[in-house]
This record gives C-alpha cells, sequence and structure tokens, in this order.
C-alpha cells in the first residue's frame, strides 16, 4: 500500500540543499518585506495517495510480475508519471491487511459497487464477521490518512484512489482542516438495493465519507446520478446544487460541501503508440496473425481479441456462451474465425474468484472440443491464456486483431478499448454498455440512437442471441467501412488523453471552493459575492504571512467575482444597480444603485498583488507598491514624494512602541456600502507584516460595530496581529479568550438606544426612506451608539432626500429622549451618529476608547513612541488622547485632501509642540510607506545578525 507524490517529490530540507540547482541553495528565503519567498514553482505537487489495487500470486514470474504490475492501477499512474514521482510505504499489520484487502475490498465492496451481490462473499451475512473486517478497513484507512497528513504540505492537493480509501478523506480532515483532499472512483457506484440494510455499517459510513473530499469524480455520469439518488434518499439534511455550466453537483451535509463531477479516464497515448510504430511490433503483428490464422486464412476471417483480468465483473462467461452461440447459429464461420481470449489471473485466494475462473476454463475446453474444421484442420475456434502480456506483445496483438472484443458486466471505464482503438484505428469494436467506455462514447455522440454507429454495442450479456448476432455483424463488417468507425474512435481517444484527464479532475475551476463567475442581481448577491471573496483574502494573507504558496484557485475566484460585478454594472459606467429583495412576489420598484468603481479596483490591486507575490524576486513587493501609483488622485510622482515623506517620519521614529489607527478613509478607501468594504489582501499583508516587524502593540478604533456587520466581518488579518475597538473604541477585542467593554453605561441608557434603533428600523421600512437601508453603511447599531447613513461617499442622494431623513430622525429622538438628557446627535456629511452621552455629559469617542484599553491593558502610553493614522475628525479625539501622554513621542499620518482637516490637525499638534506629523491623500501612500517603512526595519537587521555570527 503505497503513498505517491507526482510531478516533484516532496523535497525535505537537506535534500534540498544538495540539489545542484544554485538558484534555488543560495537564493535568499524571503522578500525585501521579511514575507517568505513561497517557491511558487515548488508548489506543484500532487501527493497521491493509492493503495496497490493488487497482490502478487505465488510462484509469480518475473514476466508475470511486469504483466501485473502493467494493468495495476499503481501501473497506470506510474507509466503515466515516469521518473517524477517517489513512493513511501504506508505499514499495517498482516491480520488487519489480509482482512481490509482480500475481505471486506475485494470480497464485499468490489462485487457490491460493481452491482453483482451474487458475488458477495457469504462471510458477510456474520454480522459479527461483517463488523470485525470494516473495522480493519476502517483502520487501515487510519493508517493511510495518519501517513498522508505527515507526509503531505499545506500547499499539496492530496489525491486520494478509488474504492480501497473512501473514509481517508474523512479521517485527514479530522487530523487538518486546512488540507485540500480530493477522491476519484475507478470504478462504478451501482450499490445493490439492500446494501443500505444488510450491510449498513459500511454503507453509510462510505457515503458520509465521500462527502468529506472536497472533490469527488466519478468515471460516468451514471455512477455520479447514483450516488446522489443514494444520498438524497438516506441523508435527508443534505443540499444539493447543480451549476449545469461545469456540469458540477455541489453537496452541503453537516457543514461540509462537496464537489461532484464526472471524469472519464483515458491512457496516456504516447507511450501505445510509441510501441505500435515501432518496426518490430509491426512484424511481431503479422507473425500473430500468421501462427493463428495460417498462411493462408479463408476469405473474410477474423481475429477476435480480447484481454482482461481473469475477473467475473470482466463478463468472460457471458462472452463465452455467446461466442459458442455464435458457431452454432453462423456455421459457416467456423474455420474462419478465432477468438484470442486473455484472461489473466489474479486473486484466486478469494473465493468467489478461484470458482468463476475454473467454471470459465472448463466452458472454453467444451467449446475447443465441440468445434473443428475438416477444411482447416489446424484452425481452433478459441486460444484462452491465462498468463498476461507485455506492453511490447500486447500493443501486437492489438495491431494483429480485427475486432476487439470488450464486454465487461460492469466495469468503471475500461481502458482496453481505449488501448485497442488508439494501437490499431482500423479494426473494429465491440463493446458492452457494462463498460465505462461505452456511456462516454455514446454520450459523445459514437452510437447515435439513430445513425452511423461506430462501434458494435451488447445491450444485455445475458441475451446470448443479441451477443451472437453482435459478434457476427462485426465480422462481416466491410473492412472500409470499419476502418471509418475504428478511425472516428481513435480520434476521440486521442483528443480526451489521461492528460486531458488529470488536468480536468485538478482543475481548481470546478471545485466548490472556486467563487465561479455569477449574476449579480440583488443586494443578497452582492453582499454574498464580497463576503465570499473575504474568505479567499483571509486565506491568501494567511498563506503569504507563512510563506505557503497560493493555491490557484484564489486568484481565479478574485478574477471571477471582479467579472461578476464588471458585466453586472451599467454599460460603460461603474453603477451598480440592485433589486432589493429577493422574493419575486415583493415589490421591486426599489433599487439600490452602487458606485462599485473602488470595489473593481481593489480586486485589481489583489489580482496585481497576487502576480507579483508569487514570484521569487526578492523586490516583488517593492514592485507592486510601484503599481500603485496610477490610484493616486494627482499623479504617480505626488505618490512616490508622499510615500517617501510618510516613511522619513517613520524612520526619525524608528519603531513604535504603539500603533493606532482608523480602518475606512485611513487604511483602506471608502466603500460603496459597509457590507461590501471587504479588507483587500494585499493591505492585509502589508498591515500584518508592518503591525510583525514595526511596532509592538497596534490596534485598529472604528467608528463600526465589531459584528453583524462590523469591522471583524470585514478584516482578512489574521488573529494577533491587532487589537480592534469597535464602536469607537467602546468594546473592544484583543482575542478570543479577551473581549471587554466599557461599563459605565446605565442599563436603562442601553433599553433606551434599543428603542431607539427599532423605531429607526421601523422608518427605513416606509417605501421613502427604505432606500437609506442600504446607503453606506444603512442604520448601524453599536455598543452605546447608533449611525445612519444619509449620503454615500460619492453623493449621490439628492439633498432633499437627505434632509426629509434627518427630520424625520431627530423627531424619533425628541420623543424618546424629549429632555436631550441621554442622547446626542452629530451629523457629518454622510451619517448622524446619534451618541449615549457619557457619567460627565460628554459623547465618547476614540479619544475615550484609547483610555478605557490603556485602562484595561495596564500599557504606558508615555513611554516610547505611537503612530497615530486617520482620515477625518472623528479620529481627532484619538490623537489628542495619545499627544496628552505622551506630546513628543507621537508621529501621526492623516489621509486627507481637506485643507481645513490638515490646519486642525497641525494646530492640534503644535498645542503640544508636536511637528511630527505628514498628511497624504490616499490610502494606497499610507501602506506604502508601510510597506517600505517594514523594509528598512529589515534591511537595518540583517546586517546586524550578519554581524553578530562573526
Amino acid at each position: 500500500n503505497l503513498g505517491m507524490n507526482i510531478d516533484r517529490s516532496k523535497l525535505r530540507s537537506t535534500e534540498v540543499l544538495n540539489m545542484a540547482d544554485d538558484n534555488m541553495t543560495i537564493a535568499p528565503t524571503t522578500n525585501t518585506l521579511g514575507l517568505p519567498l513561497m517557491r511558487q514553482a515548488m508548489a506543484d505537487v500532487m501527493f497521491h495517495v493509492i493503495a496497490d489495487d493488487d497482490v502478487k500470486e505465488s510462484k509469480e514470474t518475473p514476466d508475470q510480475k511486469i504483466v501485473r504490475q502493467e494493468m495495476s492501477l499503481l501501473g497506470v499512474l506510474n507509466n503515466y508519471n515516469k521518473g517524477n514521482y517517489k513512493l513511501n510505504p504506508v505499514i499495517v499489520q498482516e491480520q488487519d491487511y489480509n482482512v481490509y484487502y482480500g475481505g471486506i475490498s475485494n470480497g464485499l465492496l468490489w462485487p457490491a459497487l460493481h452491482n453483482l451481490p451474487e458475488y458477495i462473499a457469504s462471510d458477510y451475512d456474520d454480522h459479527r464477521v461483517l463488523r470485525d473486517h470494516w473495522s480493519s478497513y476502517v483502520r487501515v484507512n487510519y493508517q493511510f490518512a495518519i501517513d498522508s497528513v505527515r507526509n503531505s504540505r499545506p500547499q499539496d492537493f492530496i489525491w486520494i484512489h478509488d474504492y480501497h480509501l473512501m473514509l481517508t478523506g474523512m479521517i485527514m480532515q479530522s487530523l487538518d482542516q486546512n488540507l485540500e483532499i480530493g477522491f476519484f472512483l475507478h470504478i462504478p457506484f451501482l450499490p445493490p438495493e439492500n446494501f443500505f440494510t444488510k450491510y449498513r455499517i459500511c454503507a453509510f459510513p462510505i457515503l458520509r465519507g465521500l462527502l468529506r473530499f472536497s472533490k469527488v469524480g466519478f468515471q460516468t455520469h451514471r455512477d455520479r446520478a447514483k450516488f446522489l439518488e443514494l444520498i438524497n434518499l438516506h441523508l435527508p439534511t443534505v443540499k444539493i446544487s447543480f451549476d449545469p455550466n461545469l456540469d458540477i453537483h455541489v453537496v452541503t451535509y453537516q457543514g461540509w460541501s462537496c464537489s461532484l463531477g464526472v471524469f472519464p479516464v483515458s491512457i496516456k497515448n504516447e507511450d501505445f503508440l510509441k510501441v505500435a510504430k515501432a518496426a518490430e511490433t509491426v512484424k511481431k503483428s503479422h507473425d500473430i496473425r500468421q501462427k493463428i490464422l495460417g498462411l493462408k486464412p479463408p476469405d473474410g476471417s477474423r481475429l477476435f481479441f480480447s484481454v482482461e483480468r481473469f475477473d467475473y465483473t470482466k463478463g468472460i462467461t457471458e462472452k463465452l456462451n455467446a461466442y459458442k452461440r455464435y458457431f452454432e447459429k453462423y456455421p459457416d464461420r467456423i474455420g474462419k474465425d478465432t477468438l484470442y481470449q486473455v484472461a489473466v489471473t489474479n486473486r484466486r485466494s478469494v473465493d468467489t474468484y478461484r470458482v468463476y475462473q475454473d467454471e470459465c476454463i472448463k466452458l472454453a475446453d467444451e467449446i475447443q472440443r465441440l468445434f473443428h474444421s475438416e477444411e482447416y484442420p489446424d484452425w481452433r475456434p478459441l486460444i484462452f491464456e491465462t498468463d498476461g502480456l507485455q506492453r511490447s506483445d500486447l500493443v501486437a496483438h492489438y495491431l494483429a486483431m480485427d475486432v476487439g472484443v470488450v464486454t465487461p458486466r460492469k466495469d468503471g471505464m475500461n481502458l482496453v478499448a481505449k488501448e485497442m482503438m488508439v494501437c490499431n484505428p482500423s479494426a473494429g469494436l465491440v463493446l458492452s454498455t457494462g463498460a465505462g467506455s461505452e456511456i462516454q462514447f455514446t454520450m459523445a455522440g459514437l452510437h447515435p440512437d439513430d445513425g452511423d454507429f461506430n462501434y458494435h454495442r451488447v445491450d444485455d450479456l445475458s441475451d446470448c442471441e443479441h451477443y451472437a448476432d453482435t459478434l457476427h455483424a462485426a465480422a462481416i463488417e466491410p473492412e472500409e467501412e470499419r476502418a471509418r468507425h475504428g478511425q472516428r474512435l481513435h480520434e476521440f481517444i486521442m483528443n480526451n488523453d489521461i492528460e486531458r484527464w488529470s488536468q480536468a479532475f485538478l482543475d481548481p475551476g470546478w471545485s466548490h471552493l472556486v467563487i465561479r463567475q455569477s449574476q449579480v442581481e440583488t443586494l443578497d448577491d452582492f453582499y454574498t459575492l464580497m463576503m465570499r471573496s473575504r474568505d479567499v483574502r483571509r486565506q491568501i494573507v494567511e498563506r503569504v504571512l507563512k510563506g505557503i504558496p497560493i493555491r490557484p484557485h484564489f486568484g481565479i475566484s478574485l478574477s471571477n467575482a471582479k467579472e461578476s460585478l464588471s458585466l453586472a454594472c451599467q454599460p460603460g459606467t461603474n453603477t451598480l444597480t440592485l433589486q432589493t429583495s429577493n422574493d419575486p412576489n415583493e415589490n421591486t420598484d426599489q433599487q439600490a444603485r452602487f458606485d462599485i468603481k473602488n470595489e473593481l479596483d481593489e480586486f485589481e490591486k489583489d489580482l496585481t498583488f497576487l502576480k507579483f507575490i508569487q514570484s521569487d524576486d526578492v523586490y516583488n513587493v517593492e514592485e507592486f507598491i510601484n503599481s500603485l501609483q496610477i490610484y493616486h488622485p494627482v499623479s504617480s510622482e505626488t505618490f512616490r514624494e508622499e510615500v517617501m515623506s510618510a516613511v522619513d517620519l517613520f524612520v526619525d521614529a524608528d519603531h513604535f512602541m504603539f500603533f493606532f489607527t482608523d480602518r475606512d478613509g485611513t487604511l483602506k478607501s471608502y466603500s460603496c456600502s459597509y457590507p461590501a468594504s471587504v479588507q483587500p489582501a494585499y493591505s492585509g499583508v502589508i498591515q500584518a507584516q508592518f503591525a510583525r516587524r514595526c511596532a509592538q502593540t497596534c490596534a485598529i478604533v472604528t467608528t463600526a460595530p465589531m459584528m453583524r456587520i462590523g469591522v471583524l466581518d470585514v478584516s482578512t488579518i489574521p488573529e494577533g496581529y491587532y487589537y480592534y475597538g469597535a464602536s469607537a473604541g467602546r468594546e473592544w477585542f484583543i482575542d478570543p479568550a479577551s473581549k471587554f467593554k466599557d461599563q459605565s453605561i446605565p442599563e436603562a441608557d442601553l433599553e433606551l438606544l434599543d428603542r431607539l434603533f427599532t423605531a429607526i428600523g421601523d422608518l427605513l421600512e416606509e417605501p421613502q426612506f427604505r432606500h437609506f437601508t442600504w446607503v453606506g453603511s444603512g442604520l448601524q447599531k453599536h455598543y452605546g451608539h447608533l449611525t445612519v447613513a444619509h449620503q454615500d461617499a460619492f453623493g449621490s442622494v439628492k439633498e432633499h432626500q437627505v434632509k426629509a431623513i434627518d427630520e424625520k430622525i431627530h423627531e424619533i429622538i425628541s420623543n424618546i429622549d424629549p429632555e436631550g438628557s441621554i442622547i446626542e446627535v452629530k451629523e457629518t456629511d454622510t451619517d448622524l451618529k446619534i451618541f449615549l452621552k457619557s457619567e460627565t455629559g460628554d459623547i465618547f469617542d476614540k479619544g475615550h476608547g484609547i483610555r478605557l484599553l490603556v485602562q484595561h491593558t495596564k500599557c504606558d502610553l508615555a513611554n516610547g513612541t505611537i503612530l497615530v493614522c486617520g482620515d477625518s475628525m472623528t479620529d481627532l479625539p484619538m490623537l489628542q488622547a495619545c499627544l496628552e501622554a505622551n506630546p513628543t513621542g507621537v508621529y501621526t499620518v492623516w489621509v486627507t485632501t481637506s485643507e481645513d482637516l490638515r490646519q486642525t490637525v497641525r494646530l492640534l499638534c503644535e498645542r503640544f509642540n508636536n511637528s511630527n506629523f505628514v498628511f497624504v491623500s490616499c490610502p494606497e501612500v499610507l501602506l506604502g510607506a508601510m510597506a517600505q517603512a517594514t523594509i528598512r526595519e529589515i534591511s537595518i537587521c540583517r546586517p546586524r545578525i550578519a554581524q553578530d555570527y562573526e
């Protein structure tokens, strides 16, 4: 039982150092921002997990070993990835392995999933035996899972193969939920009706286990349809969605989602064609025909050829019975046609196999006794061999045959049919509907219901008459017609080889983890899309900070999200017009209109960031920062000047003991609506690295709420880098175990604020005011105050509408607090802020929030330097609180083009004899300066480290 790495072996640190590639051994391990270079070129690792699908027979010869390996699943993947993998053995107890492999896997699961219940081992009628053997299956799957988790890396896509390991994904997810694990079932999925009653102890875990993979691939639509039917029947809480464009079902069950696709496996065409075109092989094929059919065979003689493992799923008994009936029904074919049957003996240790094989050999002997030709005394009706053929001999037989016969009762795909037609496109093909390849060919239009059939189909193997007729039709088909049909099959298989199968399955675009292009028609569509982009961005930030290569589907997701929004805008504009309700029966006259230029720009910046961060260039972040110049409202030159001014300020401070900053307008440009103000990935990385390298204690202080929808909902920075002060710092999130609030608010005041929130909410339900629900941040409930947006950042709300909503809200406030002793309102350009007054009668502001943090964390602002960043009047109290505590140690950057605000900041700083202030025009400048300051910090530190080692 083996784990396999494909594309590149998993490299240990010692192996990397010993590699001959000088670029790899001497290149720096981090970029100038101190982030690990992700070695994206090393990320293309496919970690395969498979169980060898056959075991050697006793007294196996070297030739038999080669044949067995070439016919096994491991052999297929081996040949496909020749030279690009290494094997890791999985050690299991012998007793468990014997029961797991020869017992439950091949005595129950194999026949059950092929819908051949008559071959299920009778041992499993005993529930105790079933339980014991199933326990061994679980233990072996556990061992595979543990070894796979230990050997895989965070960037690896783990691909589990086949029915031996259907629980491995579930177990691996329980060990590490961040793994991306796919599963491909190489055999059919057609369990019998009693599988979920008689064998329920293993049937239900199999269903649940398969749904814990990230993606599951089936050979045919038939198999996937059966799986969907069964989960609908036996897992009633399951939810299923279907994407007709991608032909993908997404199944959600117990909080996990799994994508189900259909991917018919194929062969490596080049390997077979190389052998088929060799002169030695061509000569050998002529020798084979001459040996079997004679030097001068009768006109119209046909060599039927069939090769498979000696397995009851292959329909060998039915084939021999039909072949016997063929000569009885068409005696003129006696002396002309020969069936060369290769049935490679395997699994004779399993009773059902041994009995089946013995019965087939007996039937073959009977055919050879029954049919003779007086005219051609050397003629043999049947050649039946149980030793396999090595690749070169096998291909020679493909070239020698006139008709290939591939008629399994049930088969996942059956690659023999494809091998035959790739090697010999002039041959005919008899194919049963039990083969997955037949289903694939039918769906591709190669066997139309009324048209030119490209192969001869056997619909029912038990119908001996029809089967015999089909063999006869193949035998008498004119050679030109046969070659024309074979060529069509050949071309189809050439265009759908194993490379295409592998790429299709591994394509990240079909996974449910990917944001796909979709129609954005309602507010819910818009906000859901932005929240999904937040999830992707969070993963990007976390991986970049850890130096883990980016999964391909992250970039695909962001690109699809951007494209979805672009297509939803009115032509030639950035205006998004949305229905405000998902209910088709509700009046849809109300529409929300957003200018989403900022959202589109942020997606574009993130896509550019991904391009740079995935390069091995040590200056990749600096190159990205340079790309932000185009977003400056004045010019690229001004961008560079402002960045350097801010960097000079940071250099003067050297290192910050505290960093307090606003969010919206400061670190991120204003969005059209707060639920859409998702922090971009590039911003999250820069802010996190600045916090890690340039400051001791960092806090984001915002007037937004903490949750529902609040600052924690739209942030993409991992926990531990920043404290979050929401509601102007009235409630704090340090980490999940450490949160606190301002306790000075009387309960009666909070109840009054709740009443006010409800009343304003009712007001916004009125048709003339309903659009204020989605203007800006809408109606938000904070701890200790409310905000009601009456204008967006783009001034799109008409003045008379702003005046009307303001008057109504003031009226509501007067009714609830007629004396004005509890509530105070502050009006800004974009919203009304409704505050509960503090005990002193003041409004709680960000200055109070900073003092609350200091009180709870016992930090001393008087020691060290403090960086304060803001963009509006509401941020001034935060600056003042810091100046009061440490007049000379405060450094501040303000993101504003307002000369009035700039003058206010100057005067405030000068009042404390502080001249450490800089003004910049947009958040991109501040982020660029933070990145450059981090780069400077690292460039200073690196020589010190080198000196320490001298």
